[in-house]
């Protein structure tokens, strides 16, 4: 998440920085709370296959946030 974030104030004036920090908090958090409704009610369907499903989906989204949060970071450094 680290270079995910950076990445996004390195695109943003200093003096503008307040807007996407807020931004970028607020979607943390409402992320949060939907993934925790939805591993809730995965785990709801039984604990085993509710469980299989939850890692399933937080390995994929792992995966996905490990290529962008890589991408965006070779983008920052080349344009810097």
């Amino acid at each position: 998440m680290p270079p995910l974030t950076a990445a996004m104030m390195d695109a943003v004036p200093a003096e503008r920085a307040g807007l996407p920090a807020g931004a970028l908090n607020s979607a943390r958090q409402v992320a949060g709370g939907l993934g925790i409704a939805v591993f809730g009610a995965l785990l709801g369907h039984g604990f085993q296959a509710g469980m299989r499903w939850s890692l399933a989906v937080s390995a994929a989204l792992l995966t996905a946030t490990f290529a962008l949060s890589f991408r965006l970071a070779g983008r920052s450094a080349r344009t810097s």
